[in-house]
């Protein structure tokens, strides 16, 4: 079977169909009730799409493969970027077509929007932070007061005339 041959829709999130999304939220985040999925999704509402929204991908069946949620935000460091939190993408039997189809959705949405970058959110689960450096002196402190490393942060510089790696 030919890679290329399976077609993915990307769209934004149809208030509607907002439950349906709500199995691939719950492998992030297991614990999470549809009203928290229907409030998290409800504060994207009447907001410009250009500063935020959520991005589903569909087969051609109609199932939901994936979905991303995005906030273009001011960065320190980027100046503009586009802020991304649970990305989720169902990519079966080692194929990655979905998130593949979804990271080019992203980058050059992030080009479009004049970003100068895209931060990736991962979520991890309940590990220790870890140590470098910088953070060498840091972890006990946070670790005593109750913190865990719950996600991972990813950075990808945009260069306007193409995508380049940070």
């Amino acid at each position: 079977m030919d890679r290329k041959a399976v077609q993915f829709a990307i769209k934004p999130l149809n208030q509607s169909n907002t439950v349906q999304v709500l199995p691939l939220i719950q492998t992030l985040k297991s614990d999470i009730t549809t009203d928290q999925w229907m409030d998290y999704v409800h504060s994207f509402t009447g907001r410009d799409s250009r500063e935020c929204g959520i991005i589903t991908v569909k087969n051609t069946a109609g199932y939901y493969m994936g979905v991303l949620c995005y906030k273009v935000v001011e960065d320190v460091t980027h100046q503009v970027v586009m802020d991304v939190t649970n990305y989720v993408t169902a990519d079966i039997l080692g194929r990655n077509d979905i998130s593949e189809t979804l990271l080019e959705w992203l980058e050059s949405q992030a080009v479009e929007r004049e970003c100068q970058a895209i931060h990736l959110t991962i979520d991890i689960r309940n590990t220790i932070i870890p140590e470098n450096g910088y953070t060498k002196s840091i972890p006990n402190q946070l670790i005593n007061k109750g913190y865990v490393c719950d996600a991972v942060r990813l950075c990808k510089k945009i260069n306007q005339n193409s995508i380049t790696q940070h």
